[in-house]
């Protein structure tokens, strides 16, 4: 493990002094250690095109393994320029303007991730804690390049004139439009502890991006839980979407099992959730944790 690490450190060095070596005239690259959704600790490297308006990171955790094959680190540092020049941006993604708080308002869409595995990542970026998992704001983007969502830092609020408070409830407003959920059935089968027989759904956005935050839509889990004259046990499969269960009094330990084992086995990294599970009481109209307890 050891040696591993050591020949990592040596890649990441090795890689940023033939990215600054090789460095086209139009273009300028940047290096710092990072925190992202999920991960900790990143090497990355911006490749700045002049004149754009985004430009890509890329991460050397992720080159690795390419060098680990016997692919020289001059070759991996011209396809990370040659990336840069066909992709980086003269306008930011779904053309949104940063600098006009009524074109962002409207492109206010809500993902949610883990917040105690990306505490870190989350200090400047703005969110609502509800139980483990952070609800963010994000501006949604759909265009040419695809589906995209922009994290918000709370440097802009000053800048906007609004209050996090604010941002939040405006985000929850417009997401049901912007990004619409769907709901569907998986089926059923008959509860372990009961002979009731428990439903099974899936709910997400009409894009399966992010759209585990559906279930903080306005009023969202109050209805499914009057249709389906049931309490609910809500599983996250991943940050796109999330499992419904009518509660038919399982125990929620069992279903904690299937989550950790699910999340090990059949979700990536970066789209992992939490491996927690949680209940919807429709009497109390409340959303909490019960595993773990």
């Amino acid at each position: 493990m050891k040696n591993q690490t050591k020949e990592k450190e040596k890649f990441y060095k090795l890689m940023k002094e033939t990215m600054v070596r090789l460095v086209p005239g139009d273009m300028e690259v940047g290096f710092e250690r990072i925190t992202k959704q999920n991960r900790k600790g990143l090497h990355a490297c911006t490749v700045v095109r002049k004149g754009c308006a985004a430009s890509p990171t890329f991460y050397f955790e992720d080159l690795y393994d390419a060098y680990r094959s016997g692919i020289p680190v001059e070759e991996i540092a011209e396809s990370l320029f040659r990336f840069a020049r066909e992709n980086s941006l003269k306008s930011l993604p779904g053309n949104i303007d940063m600098e006009d708080y009524e074109c962002v308002r409207k492109n206010l869409g809500l993902t949610v991730i883990g917040e105690e595995r990306n505490r870190d990542y989350l200090k400047d970026i703005i969110h609502e804690k509800i139980e483990d998992l952070a609800l963010l704001p994000v501006i949604f983007t759909n265009d040419e390049c695809g589906l995209g969502n922009i994290k918000i830092k709370k440097e802009f609020l000053t800048y906007w004139g609004v209050t996090e408070k604010e941002l939040i409830r405006e985000a929850k407003i417009n997401a049901p439009d912007l990004m619409p959920l769907t709901f569907r059935q998986l089926g059923e089968r008959v509860g372990a502890a009961t002979e009731e027989r428990e439903e099974l759904f899936v709910i997400s956005n009409t894009y399966f991006a992010g759209g585990a935050a559906v279930v903080f839509y306005p009023h969202v889990l109050e209805a499914v839980g009057m249709a389906l004259g049931k309490d609910l046990f809500l599983l996250p499969s991943s940050i796109n979407e999330m499992i419904m269960v009518t509660d038919t009094g399982q125990d929620p330990r069992e279903l904690y099992e299937i989550v950790r084992e699910v999340n090990r086995t059949q979700v990536p990294g970066s789209e992992l959730l939490t491996d927690a599970v949680y209940h919807y009481d429709r009497k109390a109209d409340s959303f909490c944790r019960v595993q773990p307890a």
